[in-house]
């Protein structure tokens, strides 16, 4: 195939264009309060990983052999609203549930770890990428920045994330949009993001 430029249009519009970055959803199920995080996660990252290696150095050049997997933290930026904080708040009090802020007393591990769900969307807004976060805490709420001159500027929360893994989650939002629907219709329970 010949490098032109109107074989890498076909290519690229062969697949439907690129993959535009400013269409995403985040998601945080089974945590009250949690349902800002759909439409005010303003900036967010596909996650890296990165694979353990050990050097085998057994005749000639060294050879890196793969054991293992870890997973890097990741970070998402919410938008904070004025009436409350509630975003801010939100965040303070999942880290509250790990450590408790009077008595120090850490909880078990089961009792504050939560999936949580990334979603692209192309531009016919269909879900094209997918990434649910094992067993995540906010290891990091961040400060948030205020000053008298910034007259136009809004309030930003950047939150890190330790998770135990990611994995790819072919079906996009929908899947989990229908099992939040399913367990609304059966239980009443709108803790789930309603």
């Amino acid at each position: 195939m010949t490098l032109s430029i109107d074989n890498f249009k076909n290519r690229v519009n062969a697949k439907q264009g690129p993959a535009p970055v400013n269409r995403y959803e985040v998601f945080i199920p089974g945590r009250e309060g949690s349902s800002f995080s759909t439409f005010l996660c303003e900036q967010a990252e596909l996650p890296g990983k990165t694979i353990l290696t050990v050097e085998d150095k057994l005749y000639g050049p060294v050879r890196k052999i793969g054991y293992g997997q870890m997973f890097i933290d990741t970070t998402m930026t919410f938008v904070c609203t004025a009436e409350g904080w509630a975003e801010k708040e939100f965040f303070d009090k999942w880290q509250s549930d790990i450590v408790h802020p009077e008595f120090y007393d850490a909880s078990y591990y089961k009792n504050y770890v939560n999936d949580l769900f990334l979603t692209t969307y192309k531009e016919d807004n269909s879900s094209s990428y997918g990434i649910r976060f094992r067993e995540a805490f906010p290891l990091n709420v961040g400060a948030v920045n205020l000053g008298w001159g910034q007259n136009n500027e809004y309030a930003r929360l950047s939150v890190t994330f330790a998770y135990r893994k990611w994995e790819q989650v072919s079906s996009g939002a929908s899947s989990w949009t229908s099992d939040r629907v399913r367990d609304f219709l059966m239980t009443g329970d709108t803790s789930r993001g309603f």
